[in-house]
């Protein structure tokens, strides 16, 4: 059965099973009846007809846990689930469902192991209800294990029939909000159908009712968060779940009166509820809003000290404002009081791990590189990160207070950790708090991550938070940081693509109003990669046609608390629904003249012409060989189409035709000279000019190819080798200084580019590249030291040579340039 391969939760030594008679049973007819009484929020009624039934009922006793919790009444609720659970060990409960209430029971008791072996129990007795799998994905949701939970309610919706003899907690329905709950904790698409689901089977589930509201809240939604729960409170007027979000409502729409009456009613029905001040601290963390998420944490730990996901959650969120001793010595405290949350035992995973990172500090951050490649990196992050936040500061007119905390990791999923419980993150890099993190270039394969584009992207992030006050829309913070790291260098950042297109013809392109969800629940990766790329070009529209001051404009009116329509409508004098047309036009105007030309041709399917995928790398390479007569007739009817030009031009080539492909591969680079993957028109026109040696011609398709996509390291390597063949060092040199923000780790590089320096004098750039080629342990050290030796020569440390050549002749005693170099410092 899926959802048994557990990670966390490792079998513990099982209670002592005593066999006995079977407990004494309650009606059905008074359980569903009570159960409909909860339902309708007749909390007292449901209560006291429970309390006339038999205390050996496992139903009776998990339905009055749950009563008794609800109003904050901890021992007593303990008390039933003790009871509930010497049922079970006393060997008086048998079916599946009755199991289950003593795993609920121990659940309640903060017994995770013995919980979590029971549920195992209860599912090997058949049959087996979707109500236990409902519990039991909910103990793993509690413990942020949000993909084992998936694999848990999927069981549940594909378990048996519940068998009409027995009274159940949960239906169906329950179990797709389980899923829809579990579905959004991975960020994953999907939620929004479970919902609707589960709607679909039962209308008056309340737990659809509060996670809709909850989703409507996080977006912004006031109008449909507030139909939410005024419907789901005409249901049941004291539905708690509902009536907490009913605060964070008011809460977020800054109705400060609003919230405070709101707070002191449910507080009247639970003094100890630490779910309400969990719930503000969840919204608020999932709005960047992270030193009100912390305050909303240690209030519910004061209403419940044993509330530890409060206490993990505001220990990660300490830990990304910054505060790193702090936010450690609170999450010691949750993992020893329960070491099952992942979150938790993730992070302190990645704070133990920090011992083998190398700190050092900026004017204006905290660094952390790891140990195995700080030396290669710290140069160019720090040179880059200061120049990029000093350009933003001053174009948007706007001093980030403090020192931000900026971390690098070569391993992926550490950077994972360190974002998770943040919506739509995760890619490349992430800014929240006063923390940047993001992938190093080990972490990603070599020619598919340009980290200064990334870098940047993120700073600019820093800067529209703290001028918005971290109120700035997430669609608006992303298309300002996509429209600034495509400002920041040539070919940075990501340009039109045949799949951007594509999305616009098949009305993917979300309306300016919801593109928030885009960001926030993405249906598919491709749809949140569609997201990005929309956000960018609307605030370049912006930028085009209301002026770049629009922009800064717009995030001081966020700063202020003002809704979107609001901002729009302040800043723009237009509504949003008007900016989005006036959008969709220009998106028209550029796009319409483009789908014919990207369109597939008559009689083929891009799948034939490229088995490898458009748009992807090796788009061009040969796959099902299409007759070249064929190919060109289809060309006649349509000259202008990118693929037919693309193809033509690639099997011209491989049938060595090559001088006859060249004006092929031309009309498609005309068509759309920003698709620039390997096996694009560009790379085939330099296997071209490489193989008829047409060198200049080479030389500036590459420097093109380099322009439109700086990405692949070999591409500049080879500029720079041509043009040093060519007499010009400082040009080669540029394209070597361009490669480090994609490939810095490579030893030759820094050695070629240290050379290149001296030969035009550049001595303490030179030094710099073969400290680095030094420390990324070159196969001919001595070279290495030798290279490092004469540079500090010239650039006039005698000491720091004078060591460096004798570490070079320690290595290779009869090494003649060191020794040369040795007799000239002896000697001066």
């Amino acid at each position: 059965m899926k959802g048994l391969l557990l990670i966390f939760f490792t079998l513990s030594t099982s209670l002592a099973s005593q066999v006995g008679s079977l407990a004494e049973r309650a009606p059905i007819k008074l359980l569903t009846e009570v159960q409909e009484f909860m339902q309708e929020g007749r909390y007292d009624r449901a209560e006291k007809q429970l309390k006339s039934a038999s205390l050996s009922d496992p139903h009776v006793l998990r339905l009055l846990v749950e009563l008794t919790q609800r109003e904050g009444r901890r021992d007593e609720a303990q008390s039933y689930s003790r009871r509930l659970l010497s049922l079970y060990q006393s060997g008086q409960l048998n079916t599946s469902e009755d199991i289950g209430q003593a795993a609920y029971a121990a659940w309640q008791l903060s017994l995770w192991q013995d919980a979590n072996r029971i549920f195992i129990e209860a599912a090997q007795v058949q049959p087996v209800s979707v109500s236990l799998f409902v519990d039991w994905g909910n103990l793993y949701l509690k413990k942020y294990n949000a993909a084992e939970a998936e694999l848990i309610f999927r069981d549940g919706i594909q378990a048996m029939g519940q068998p009409t003899s027995e009274f159940f907690r949960w239906g169906v329905d329950a179990a797709y909000v389980g899923l829809a709950q579990a579905l959004k904790g991975q960020f994953r698409p999907g939620a929004t159908a479970a919902l609707a689901k589960a709607l679909d089977l039962n209308p008056n589930n309340l737990q659809a009712y509060a996670f809709n509201t909850s989703l409507a809240i996080e977006d912004k939604n006031w109008q449909e968060a507030q139909e939410w729960i005024e419907k789901g409170l005409k249901k049941n007027k004291l539905f708690l779940p509902l009536l907490e979000l009913e605060c964070a409502y008011e809460y977020f729409r800054g109705e400060v009166q609003a919230f405070e009456k709101l707070q002191q009613r449910v507080l009247k029905i639970n003094p100890n509820d630490g779910d309400l001040f969990e719930t503000l601290g969840d919204l608020a963390n999932r709005k960047r809003l992270l030193e009100e998420a912390a305050e909303f944490y240690r209030e519910a730990l004061q209403r419940n000290p044993r509330q530890e996901s409060a206490r993990a959650s505001l220990g990660i969120a300490l830990l990304r404002l910054g505060k790193e001793e702090e936010g450690k010595r609170i999450l010691e405290v949750a993992y020893a009081n329960d070491p099952f949350n992942i979150w938790t035992v993730n992070t302190l995973r990645l704070l133990d791990s920090f011992d083998r990172f190398v700190r050092f500090e900026t004017p204006h951050f905290r660094m952390k590189l790891h140990e195995k490649e700080a030396v290669a990196l710290k140069p160019y992050v720090a040179e880059l990160a200061e120049r990029s936040l000093k350009t933003l500061e001053q174009k948007y007119n706007h001093q980030v207070s403090g020192k931000y905390v900026f971390e690098m990791y070569p391993d992926h999923e550490d950077f994972a950790v360190r974002t998770m419980g943040l919506p739509g993150l995760g890619a490349l890099g992430a800014t929240f708090g006063r923390i940047v993190a993001m992938d190093s270039p080990s972490a990603r394969p070599r020619g598919e991550f340009h980290w200064g584009s990334t870098l940047w992207h993120e700073l600019a992030h820093v800067v529209t938070l703290s001028l918005s006050n971290g109120k700035v829309p997430r669609w608006f913070t992303e298309g300002i940081s996509m429209m600034e790291e495509r400002q920041a260098g040539e070919g940075w950042g990501d340009y039109l693509n045949v799949g951007f297109v594509q999305a616009y013809k098949d009305d993917l392109l979300l309306p300016l109003k919801d593109l928030n969800s885009g960001f926030e629940r993405p249906e598919s990766g491709q749809a949140l990669t569609i997201a990005y790329f929309q956000a960018g070009w609307i605030c370049e529209f912006l930028v085009s046609g209301y002026g770049f001051e629009s922009i800064a404009a717009m995030l001081e009116a966020f700063g202020q608390g003002l809704s979107t329509e609001e901002v729009f409508q302040q800043v723009l004098g237009a509504s949003v629904e008007e900016i989005d047309g006036q959008f969709r036009q220009k998106m028209e105007e550029t796009l319409k003249p483009l789908l014919s030309k990207l369109e597939a041709p008559e009689h083929f399917s891009l799948v034939h012409l490229f088995p490898g995928g458009v748009g992807q790398e090796g788009e061009g390479e040969a796959g099902l060989e299409t007759d070249l007569d064929t190919l060109l007739q289809a060309w006649q009817a349509a000259p202008e189409n990118y693929f037919l030009n693309l193809r033509l031009g690639t099997q011209l080539k491989t049938a060595g035709r090559q001088q006859e492909a060249i004006p092929y591969l031309e009309k498609a680079l005309e068509i759309l000279p920003t698709q620039a993957a390997r096996g694009s028109p560009y790379d085939i026109l330099t296997q071209i000019y490489e193989e008829t040696g047409q060198v200049d011609k080479l030389v500036e398709v590459r420097q093109r190819w380099w322009r439109a996509a700086p990405l692949f390291p070999e591409n500049a390597h080879r500029i720079a080798s041509l043009l040093s063949d060519r007499d010009q060092p400082q040009e080669a040199a540029k394209y070597l200084e361009e490669v480090m923000y994609v490939d810095p780790l490579q030893p030759e590089t820094h050695q070629k580019l240290g050379d290149l320096y001296l030969q035009f004098s550049e001595t303490e750039k030179a030094v710099r590249e073969y400290t680095v080629f030094l420390s990324l342990s070159p196969v001919d050290g001595a070279a290495a030291h030798y290279r490092l030796a004469q540079a500090l020569f010239e650039s006039g440390d005698r000491q720091g040579a004078r060591n460096h050549v004798l570490l070079s002749l320690e290595i290779a005693p009869a090494y003649p340039e060191a020794q040369k170099l040795l007799l000239k410092l002896v000697r001066q």
